[in-house]
């Protein structure tokens, strides 16, 4: 039996943020204080749904989307914004699980579009992107500097 058959896949609550940091801390993870303070406000945030797999009561894996209306479309979309899974958990289907719940809610509430983003050598994600039919590619380009001054908890 594989540990994702064992797997339950549910909403995040402010409970798991620990659990979330956990996973975050095998793959990357920058500044934790901020990562945490960063959590707790997204899950007060109505158009974004975080969920969370769990072996055992364990946080093993995490995933998060926002839901935006189009500009062009008359629909709404949805942007995976992360999915990472344990480093000690990968390989065993959890990703697929994760990924499958999120098109599966999003299919639920008939949104038309989903997103997912990744670093171009991320060949893993790219991957698993694509054995969902995750096919269509853009480019995202970014631009990234030095924040001129601290950012605040408000924003």
């Amino acid at each position: 039996m594989k540990p994702a058959d064992n797997l339950v896949v549910r909403e995040a609550v402010n409970q798991d943020v620990e659990g979330i940091i956990r996973v975050f801390k095998t793959t990357y993870l920058k500044d934790e204080s901020w990562a945490r303070s960063a959590l707790r406000r997204l899950l007060a945030t109505s158009n974004y749904v975080m969920l969370v797999a769990e072996l055992g009561g364990i946080v093993v894996g995490y995933a998060d989307y926002y839901v935006l209306p189009s500009i062009w479309e008359k629909w709404n979309e949805a942007t995976v914004n992360y999915l990472f899974v344990h480093k000690d958990y990968q390989g065993k289907g959890i990703g697929s699980k994760l990924l499958e719940e999120v098109v599966k809610r999003a299919d639920k509430v008939g949104i038309a579009e989903i997103h997912v983003a990744t670093e171009k050598g991320n060949e893993q994600a790219i991957r698993l992107y694509k054995k969902h039919g995750f096919l269509k590619e853009y480019v995202l380009l970014e631009r990234v500097r030095e924040p001129v001054h601290q950012l605040s908890e408000n924003y």
